[in-house]
């Protein structure tokens, strides 16, 4: 087994840890525990068994397997973060609705 293979695997297995340790302290729901504990799972064989992705890459006309994970990777991670900026644009919006109500009934006490 290669150094990189160990050391990817350590990430998995602590990433599934802490996905597990998350959702005992209810911040993911069972359906987000089983969607990372998947993700990291899939992570774990592909870090295992990198030949496993030759087709894929392979049909997209990828030369090395690393290619086809690290632009998954990309993917994933700009989806992320693209999904997380939404999120917080819509506390922002919900923030800001309940700020202008209650600064609106105060004046309204006065």
């Amino acid at each position: 087994m290669i150094g990189i293979q160990l050391v990817g695997i350590v990430i998995g297995l602590g990433a599934i840890h802490l996905t597990h340790l998350y959702y005992k302290r209810f911040y993911f729901s069972k359906k987000e525990l089983f969607f990372w504990a998947g993700l990291w799972l899939l992570f774990i064989a592909a870090v295992l068994f990198p030949k496993s992705v030759l087709p894929v890459s392979g049909y997209l006309g990828l030369t090395r397997p690393m290619d086809f994970i690290m632009i998954a990777a990309f993917v994933v991670l700009f989806s992320l973060a693209f999904h997380n900026y939404v999120l917080g644009r819509k506390q922002a919006i919900d923030l800001e609705k309940i700020v202008r109500e209650i600064a609106l009934r105060d004046t309204d006490l006065q």
